[in-house]
C-alpha cells in the first residue's frame, strides 16, 4: 500500500471574494473546514497546508498542521500542480500518493473521500478526479408544436467535473505540463455545491445547517388520521431540513396516506422500528404516536437524538426535550418541557385563506365529519337519526368520511334511498374547509375537527370515539361547542336528536354559541411550535 499525504492549497490572491477562507461559515471557516475534514478522513496521515497568509498559517499552528508559507505563492488556475510542485518537492516520491483537497468544497462529505480513495488504491490509479451525475432538461432549437410547449421536454444525464479534490501519484508532479494521462472517475454520492461567489456561499451555508427530521407517526381504525395530518402540516412548514416519515405495519392507513405524498418513507415491524428510527442517524425525531414509553424516549436520546413528542400523557412525555399536548388545556402529568392548551394548536395550510362562517338566522346546511377513520361509525348512525328531521327542516347535510373509513357501501346505501333532505357526500377531501365555509352547524368527533370548526365559526355538537376523547377539553359551551360524550345507544340518540332541535330553532341560544368562537383564530400558531421544535437542533457544523 502506498503513503498517502494530504495537501490543502489555501491561497488567498486566488479567492472568490475577499478573505473566503476566514470568513466563517455557518459558524466555522472554510480552511478550518477543510483541516478538521482532512483530520476526520485520513487520520493517520500526514497533512499540509500550502498557504500565501498570516492568519491562515495561524490556524493551521493552533491546529498542529504543517504550514507550508509563501507570501508570494500565487497558483496558477491553468496549472495548479506545476504551481504547487515547487512547495511539494519533499513529498515527490514514486510510492506516495496526494489528497489535493480543496477548501472550497465545504460540504463533500467524509465518506467520499474515504471510498475514492479506497477505490483509487484498489485500481492502481495514478490519478483520479470525482464527477458529479445529473440529469438535465435539453434545449432543442426549431419550430415546435403548441402542444410540445408545456412538456417537460427531453432531458440527459449529464456528467461534470468537480474541483472538490484530486488523488494522484506524487510523481506526476515532475512531469511536464504538457505530459498527458487519462484519469480515472469517482461519482461523487452526492453533488456537492463548490464556493466561487456569494450565492454559492449562500447555498452552501443553507445546505450545513441543514439536518434530519424524521416524524414518527401513527394512523389506523382505532386512533384515526389526526396525528397524519398534524405531522403532514408541520412538515410543510419546514423547508430548510430534510423531513422523513417513518410509521409501523400496523399503521396501514399512514402509510397509504403518507404515500401520496414526497416524503421519504419508511415502515417497519413494530418490534424493529426503534432500532430502524437510530440507524436513520435523524438529528431530531417527533413522536405523533400517543403516550410513549420513558425508555424509548431514553434510547434516542442516548444516541444523540432530540425529542419531540405530540399528545403525550405517557412516561416518556416528561424524558422527551419537548412535548406538545394542545389538545388538553389543563396539565394533566407533571413535566417542565410539556406545553398545554389551544396555543398550540395550528390548522392546515387550507384554512389559512379560508372565510370564517357568518351568523346565519336560518340553518340551512349541516356538516358531519367524524375524522378519517370513524371506528365507531358515527357518521351512518347520526345521519339515519337526523334524517327526518333535517328534511321537516329543510336543511342540507355535508356528509365527509376519511381514508380509513371502512362502511361506504352501507352509508350510500342509505344516503340512495333518502330524498330529502339533499345529501352531499365527500369521501376523502383535502379541501375540508370550503365545507366548512359552507356550513351552519355541525355534528362532529371530539379530535382536531373541533378546532378547526372554531377556527371557521361554526357551531357543533361534539361526540367522542373513546374515553380518551372525552378527556379533550376544548369542546364546550364556553368555546361555541355542546359536547355529548359517547354516543352509544338509543338515549344517545335520543339526547343528540333533542339537542339538534335546540341548536336549530333556539337563534339566541346558536348566536351565543357563535359569539363564543367568532374571534378564534389558529393561523399563527404553526410557525411558533415550528420555532420552538427547530430551536432544539444543535446548530454547530457536522461534517459527515
Amino acid at each position: 500500500m502506498r503513503n498517502l499525504a494530504v495537501v490543502i492549497p489555501a491561497v488567498k490572491k486566488n479567492v472568490a471574494f475577499p478573505d473566503d477562507l476566514v470568513k466563517k461559515l455557518a459558524g466555522i471557516s472554510l480552511i478550518q473546514r477543510a483541516i478538521s475534514k482532512a483530520k476526520l478522513a485520513f487520520p493517520s496521515q500526514p497533512l499540509h497546508v500550502v498557504t500565501d497568509s498570516e492568519e491562515i498559517r495561524l490556524i493551521c499552528q493552533r491546529n498542529n498542521v504543517v504550514c507550508i508559507y509563501d507570501n508570494a505563492l500565487r497558483l496558477d488556475s491553468n496549472n495548479l500542480l506545476g504551481s504547487l510542485c515547487l512547495h511539494l518537492g519533499f513529498l515527490l516520491d514514486a510510492k506516495r500518493d496526494l489528497a489535493l483537497l480543496s477548501p472550497y468544497a465545504p460540504m463533500i462529505s467524509i465518506g467520499d473521500l474515504q471510498a475514492a480513495y479506497k477505490e483509487y488504491q484498489n485500481r492502481n490509479a495514478e490519478l483520479m478526479i470525482p464527477v458529479c451525475s445529473s440529469r438535465l432538461p435539453i434545449f432543442e432549437s426549431g419550430a415546435r408544436q403548441l402542444a410540445q410547449l408545456m412538456r417537460e421536454g427531453f432531458s440527459k444525464s449529464l456528467v461534470s467535473e468537480s474541483h472538490a479534490f484530486l488523488l494522484l501519484r506524487s510523481a506526476l508532479l515532475q512531469q511536464s505540463s504538457e505530459y498527458c494521462i487519462e484519469p480515472i472517475t469517482y461519482t461523487l454520492s452526492e453533488t456537492a455545491p463548490e464556493i466561487r461567489n456569494y450565492q454559492d456561499w449562500w447555498l452552501c451555508e443553507k445546505l450545513i445547517k441543514r439536518r434530519r427530521i424524521i416524524f414518527r407517526v401513527i394512523g389506523n381504525k382505532a386512533v384515526g388520521m389526526g396525528h397524519i395530518f398534524r405531522s403532514l402540516a408541520l412538515a410543510h412548514e419546514i423547508s430548510d431540513h430534510e423531513i422523513r416519515f417513518v410509521c409501523d405495519t400496523e399503521s396501514g392507513v399512514a402509510a397509504s396516506k403518507l404515500a401520496g405524498y414526497d416524503y421519504w418513507l419508511g415502515v417497519y415491524p413494530i418490534n424493529d422500528i426503534e432500532n430502524a428510527l437510530i440507524n436513520l442517524q435523524p438529528d431530531l425525531i417527533v413522536n405523533d404516536m400517543i403516550d410513549t414509553e420513558a425508555g424509548y424516549i431514553r434510547r434516542l436520546k442516548k444516541n444523540g437524538i432530540r425529542v419531540v413528542n405530540f399528545e403525550d400523557l405517557g412516561s416518556g412525555a416528561a424524558e422527551a426535550d419537548l412535548t406538545i399536548n394542545e389538545l388538553y388545556d389543563d396539565p394533566l402529568i407533571p413535566g417542565e418541557n410539556i406545553l398545554w392548551g389551544k396555543k398550540w394548536f395550528f390548522v392546515r395550510d387550507e384554512f389559512n385563506d379560508a372565510r370564517p362562517r357568518k351568523f346565519q338566522a336560518n340553518v340551512k346546511r349541516l356538516l358531519i365529519a367524524f375524522g378519517g377513520t370513524d371506528p365507531s361509525n358515527y357518521t351512518f348512525r347520526v345521519l339515519r337519526n337526523i334524517l327526518e328531521y333535517c328534511a321537516k327542516m329543510a336543511i342540507d347535510i355535508d356528509v365527509i368520511t376519511g381514508e380509513g373509513y371502512d362502511h361506504i357501501p352501507e352509508l350510500e346505501e342509505l344516503m340512495a334511498n333518502t330524498k330529502n333532505p339533499a345529501i352531499r357526500y365527500t369521501h376523502a377531501t383535502g379541501v375540508m374547509s370550503h365545507l366548512m365555509e359552507q356550513a351552519d352547524i355541525a355534528i362532529c368527533s371530539n379530535g382536531r375537527t373541533v378546532y378547526e370548526l372554531a377556527h371557521m365559526n361554526v357551531p357543533a355538537i361534539v361526540l367522542s370515539h373513546h374515553e380518551r376523547e372525552k378527556t379533550h377539553r376544548y369542546a364546550c359551551e364556553a368555546n361555541g361547542f355542546i359536547p355529548l360524550g359517547l354516543y352509544h345507544d338509543g338515549a344517545a340518540e335520543k339526547q343528540l336528536l333533542q339537542t339538534l332541535r335546540q341548536l336549530v330553532e333556539n337563534n339566541g341560544f346558536r348566536q351565543a354559541l357563535f359569539d363564543a368562537m367568532e374571534n378564534t383564530s389558529f393561523t399563527r400558531n404553526k410557525h411558533k411550535v415550528a420555532s420552538h421544535i427547530l430551536a432544539l437542533l444543535d446548530e454547530t457544523e457536522m461534517f459527515d
